[in-house]
Protein backbone atom coordinates (compact mmCIF):
# COMPACT_ATOMS: atom_id res chain seq x y z
CA UNK A 1 0.00 0.00 0.00
CA UNK A 2 0.64 4.00 -0.01
CA UNK A 3 3.52 4.58 2.37
CA UNK A 4 4.22 1.25 3.19
CA UNK A 5 7.99 -0.19 4.44
CA UNK A 6 9.25 -3.60 4.24
CA UNK A 7 12.30 -4.96 5.47
CA UNK A 8 12.48 -7.76 2.99
CA UNK A 9 11.50 -8.92 -0.14
CA UNK A 10 8.66 -9.62 -2.40
CA UNK A 11 8.13 -12.35 -4.17
CA UNK A 12 5.58 -14.58 -6.52
CA UNK A 13 5.17 -17.15 -9.18
CA UNK A 14 1.72 -16.82 -10.69
CA UNK A 15 0.95 -13.04 -9.76
CA UNK A 16 1.56 -9.49 -10.39
CA UNK A 17 3.92 -6.95 -7.77
CA UNK A 18 1.99 -3.93 -6.91
CA UNK A 19 4.04 -1.44 -4.85
CA UNK A 20 1.96 2.01 -4.17
CA UNK A 21 3.58 5.64 -3.86
CA UNK A 22 6.21 6.24 -1.01
CA UNK A 23 6.94 3.09 -0.04
CA UNK A 24 10.20 1.42 0.74
CA UNK A 25 11.37 -2.03 0.14
CA UNK A 26 14.51 -3.07 1.29
CA UNK A 27 14.51 -6.79 -0.12
CA UNK A 28 14.39 -8.10 -3.70
CA UNK A 29 11.28 -7.83 -5.77
CA UNK A 30 11.00 -11.19 -7.84
CA UNK A 31 8.21 -12.38 -9.75
CA UNK A 32 8.12 -15.44 -12.15
CA UNK A 33 5.11 -15.38 -13.81
CA UNK A 34 3.60 -11.96 -13.38
CA UNK A 35 4.30 -7.58 -13.71
CA UNK A 36 5.93 -5.96 -11.42
CA UNK A 37 5.12 -2.27 -11.00
CA UNK A 38 6.27 0.36 -8.70
CA UNK A 39 4.67 3.55 -7.78
CA UNK A 40 5.67 6.97 -7.45
CA UNK A 41 8.38 8.14 -5.07
CA UNK A 42 9.42 4.38 -4.03
CA UNK A 43 12.88 2.96 -3.48
CA UNK A 44 13.59 -0.62 -3.75
CA UNK A 45 16.25 -3.12 -3.52
CA UNK A 46 15.93 -4.58 -6.74
CA UNK A 47 13.13 -5.88 -9.68
CA UNK A 48 13.50 -9.12 -11.39
CA UNK A 49 11.05 -10.66 -13.85
CA UNK A 50 10.64 -13.53 -15.96
CA UNK A 51 7.19 -13.64 -17.63
CA UNK A 52 6.18 -10.14 -17.44
CA UNK A 53 7.11 -6.33 -17.41
CA UNK A 54 7.98 -4.25 -15.00
CA UNK A 55 7.27 -0.46 -14.80
CA UNK A 56 9.19 2.15 -12.62
CA UNK A 57 6.99 4.93 -11.98
CA UNK A 58 7.80 9.05 -11.22
CA UNK A 59 10.91 9.49 -8.96
CA UNK A 60 11.67 5.70 -8.42
CA UNK A 61 14.96 4.66 -6.87
CA UNK A 62 15.99 1.26 -7.24
CA UNK A 63 19.11 0.40 -5.49
CA UNK A 64 20.86 -2.20 -7.39
CA UNK A 65 19.28 -3.93 -10.71
CA UNK A 66 16.81 -4.41 -12.72
CA UNK A 67 15.84 -7.57 -14.67
CA UNK A 68 13.47 -9.08 -17.06
CA UNK A 69 13.59 -12.04 -19.00
CA UNK A 70 10.09 -11.92 -21.10
CA UNK A 71 8.74 -8.68 -20.82
CA UNK A 72 9.08 -4.77 -21.69
CA UNK A 73 11.50 -2.43 -19.07
CA UNK A 74 9.75 1.24 -18.77
CA UNK A 75 11.25 3.84 -16.74
CA UNK A 76 9.32 7.04 -16.49
CA UNK A 77 10.75 10.79 -15.44
CA UNK A 78 13.23 10.73 -12.30
CA UNK A 79 14.07 7.05 -11.99
CA UNK A 80 17.28 6.65 -10.84
CA UNK A 81 18.81 3.03 -10.94
CA UNK A 82 22.44 2.45 -9.15
CA UNK A 83 22.97 -0.81 -10.88
CA UNK A 84 22.07 -1.84 -14.17
CA UNK A 85 18.90 -2.76 -16.55
CA UNK A 86 19.06 -5.64 -18.08
CA UNK A 87 16.67 -7.66 -20.32
CA UNK A 88 16.94 -10.76 -22.43
CA UNK A 89 13.35 -10.49 -25.03
CA UNK A 90 12.05 -7.20 -24.26
CA UNK A 91 12.83 -3.77 -24.98
CA UNK A 92 13.89 -1.11 -22.68
CA UNK A 93 12.68 2.41 -22.67
CA UNK A 94 13.56 5.00 -20.71
CA UNK A 95 12.67 8.44 -19.82
CA UNK A 96 14.50 11.17 -18.35
CA UNK A 97 15.85 8.26 -16.25
CA UNK A 98 19.53 8.48 -14.77
CA UNK A 99 21.32 4.76 -14.92
CA UNK A 100 24.41 4.31 -13.19
CA UNK A 101 26.34 1.38 -15.09
CA UNK A 102 25.32 -0.95 -18.20
CA UNK A 103 22.14 -1.46 -19.96
CA UNK A 104 21.75 -4.54 -21.98
CA UNK A 105 19.84 -6.93 -24.15
CA UNK A 106 19.81 -9.91 -26.73
CA UNK A 107 16.58 -9.42 -28.81
CA UNK A 108 15.08 -6.20 -27.15
CA UNK A 109 14.96 -2.49 -28.56
CA UNK A 110 16.22 -0.03 -26.33
CA UNK A 111 14.96 3.95 -26.47
CA UNK A 112 16.03 6.84 -23.81
CA UNK A 113 14.45 9.98 -24.42
CA UNK A 114 14.10 13.06 -22.55
CA UNK A 115 17.95 13.81 -21.14
CA UNK A 116 17.98 9.75 -19.82
CA UNK A 117 21.55 9.06 -19.28
CA UNK A 118 23.68 5.69 -19.18
CA UNK A 119 26.71 6.31 -17.35
CA UNK A 120 28.01 2.65 -18.44
CA UNK A 121 27.78 0.83 -22.00
CA UNK A 122 24.70 -0.61 -23.85
CA UNK A 123 25.72 -3.78 -24.56
CA UNK A 124 24.08 -5.94 -26.98
CA UNK A 125 24.47 -9.49 -26.62
CA UNK A 126 25.15 -12.59 -28.64
CA UNK A 127 21.99 -14.19 -29.11
CA UNK A 128 24.19 -17.51 -30.18
CA UNK A 129 22.60 -18.54 -32.97
CA UNK A 130 19.07 -17.68 -32.27
CA UNK A 131 16.93 -16.84 -35.25
CA UNK A 132 16.15 -13.37 -35.25
CA UNK A 133 14.15 -13.30 -38.34
CA UNK A 134 16.79 -10.88 -39.80
CA UNK A 135 14.75 -7.95 -38.06
CA UNK A 136 17.16 -4.97 -37.31
CA UNK A 137 17.37 -4.53 -33.34
CA UNK A 138 17.36 -0.32 -32.66
CA UNK A 139 18.44 1.59 -30.08
CA UNK A 140 17.20 5.31 -29.86
CA UNK A 141 18.73 8.53 -28.28
CA UNK A 142 17.06 11.62 -28.11
CA UNK A 143 16.30 14.63 -26.35
CA UNK A 144 19.87 15.34 -25.13
CA UNK A 145 20.08 11.97 -23.53
CA UNK A 146 23.62 10.47 -23.48
CA UNK A 147 25.04 7.33 -23.21
CA UNK A 148 28.51 8.18 -21.29
CA UNK A 149 30.05 4.45 -22.30
CA UNK A 150 30.36 2.47 -25.48
CA UNK A 151 27.65 0.98 -27.76
CA UNK A 152 28.68 -2.65 -27.80
CA UNK A 153 27.23 -5.40 -30.44
CA UNK A 154 28.68 -8.74 -29.59
CA UNK A 155 26.43 -10.45 -32.46
CA UNK A 156 28.11 -10.21 -35.45
CA UNK A 157 25.19 -11.44 -37.46
CA UNK A 158 22.80 -8.94 -36.36
CA UNK A 159 22.16 -5.50 -37.44
CA UNK A 160 22.09 -3.01 -35.03
CA UNK A 161 21.05 0.80 -35.74
CA UNK A 162 21.35 3.17 -33.09
CA UNK A 163 19.46 6.56 -34.22
CA UNK A 164 21.15 9.83 -32.61
CA UNK A 165 18.12 12.72 -32.74
CA UNK A 166 17.41 16.35 -31.21
CA UNK A 167 20.54 16.08 -29.28
CA UNK A 168 21.08 12.39 -27.98
CA UNK A 169 24.69 11.43 -28.12
CA UNK A 170 27.51 8.80 -27.39
CA UNK A 171 30.22 10.08 -25.82
CA UNK A 172 32.44 6.85 -26.03
CA UNK A 173 32.82 4.57 -29.04
CA UNK A 174 29.83 2.66 -31.02
CA UNK A 175 31.15 -0.98 -32.01
CA UNK A 176 29.24 -2.85 -34.89
CA UNK A 177 26.14 -1.19 -35.49
CA UNK A 178 25.17 1.46 -38.14
CA UNK A 179 24.57 5.05 -36.83
CA UNK A 180 21.74 7.72 -38.26
CA UNK A 181 21.41 10.65 -37.22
Amino acid sequence: QDGEKKSDGISTVNGCIIIGKKCKVRGSCRSVNGMISVGQASEVKRLETVNGGIRVDHGVRVLRDIKSVNGPVECRDGVVVLGSIRSVNGPINLSNTKVDNDLSTYHGNISLEKESTVDGDIIIKDGKGHDRHKKPLYIRITDRSVVRGDIIVEDDDLKVVVQLKRGGKVQGHIYHAVVEE
